[in-house]
């Protein structure tokens, strides 16, 4: 099985010319543990510890490689990514928003298509 969060995260760590010891410290694991979830014998730790792990490696917040990490770390451990999650809890509309997706049978083309259009502020009114 593939691990793309532990691929992902050892191509950035490598980047950044980091031994597995020294980043493994950085972001508070075992080195031993760090290596297993990098070789994906055990899963991303819990949000927080990617949120250290995207810290060490200098991300942005809402950076696409930010987003990645979240969504990569949140497959492994089959969860709702953290950011998802909080804008859930946050704004009301969300949770009806992807009932009526549900409930609507919206297509994957049809769902492209929106993001597309929000994306490109066509969405707005006249």
């Amino acid at each position: 099985m593939k691990n793309a969060f532990g691929e992902f995260v050892r191509e950035l760590r490598l980047a950044r010319g980091m031994s597995i010891r020294t980043f493994a410290r950085e972001v508070g694991l075992q080195p031993s543990n760090y290596c297993n979830m990098e070789n994906g014998v055990l899963a991303p730790p819990p949000a927080d510890g990617v949120e250290r792990i995207a810290a060490a490696l200098q991300m942005k917040t809402g950076s696409s490689d930010y987003v990645k990490l979240l969504d990569l770390a949140a497959k492994v451990r089959r969860e709702v990514p953290a950011d998802i999650a909080k804008l859930v809890r946050e704004n009301a509309l969300i949770p009806a928003l992807l009932r009526t997706v549900e409930s609507e049978r919206v297509s994957e083309e049809k769902l492209r298509g929106i993001i597309e259009d929000l994306r490109h502020g066509r969405h707005q009114g006249t």
